[in-house]
């Protein structure tokens, strides 16, 4: 695993220990971030608020601080995940003078949503496929005001699985591998 572009170009991160981290493939990453760049969806990394819910190892988070984002919430419910989030943020070697703000918390993602104020403009969701977290955090997003009809989801899942995404449109579902790319914004 290693930071694709920009400023932390080639830095390798620790890869997750545990099998039941699933950390997104670098084929993915790179097509997600080349779907990014391509202002094909009017967004700008480095002007934007970036929340990477079910971060594992905190890989699409830390690319997109790589990429220019000056703020950046991690969500991860599982402590050993969070500890190697912690490590490969660390290894950025950001201080205060960097004028970048990264939050990691550790909890439930709707419950984390609870403890948020800011509004995101790009979120990333990639929960452990087959399970309902998308949806869930979909409708978590939208009535708690963590996003606007300018924001833009991107949903990670295995390629057969599928979700309900009622108050969303979806703009675009790409498949790399086992896995499926979808991306959302409110309608």
């Amino acid at each position: 695993m290693r930071i694709i572009s920009g400023k932390f170009r080639g830095l390798k991160l620790q890869p997750p220990l545990d099998s039941n981290i699933r950390p997104t493939s670098d084929r993915l990453k790179e097509a997600l971030f080349s779907i990014l760049e391509s202002h094909k969806y009017n967004l700008n990394i480095s002007t934007s608020k970036v929340l990477d819910i079910c971060s594992g190892t905190g890989a699409l988070g830390i690319e997109a601080i790589s990429r220019g984002a000056k703020l950046v919430y991690f969500i991860e419910k599982d402590p050993k995940a969070t500890n190697i989030i912690e490590k490969n943020i660390s290894k950025l070697k950001i201080n205060n003078q960097n004028e970048i703000y990264i939050q990691l918390i550790q909890d439930d993602a709707i419950k984390a949503f609870e403890k948020i104020s800011a509004m995101f403009d790009i979120v990333f969701i990639d929960p452990p496929y087959n399970s309902s977290i998308i949806e869930e955090c979909l409708i978590g997003l939208k009535e708690l005001n963590l996003i606007n009809n300018n924001s833009y989801i991107f949903a990670e899942s295995g390629k057969k699985d599928s979700f309900e995404f009622d108050g969303y449109e979806v703009f675009d579902t790409k498949t790399y591998g086992k896995s499926k790319l979808t991306i959302l914004r409110l309608i």
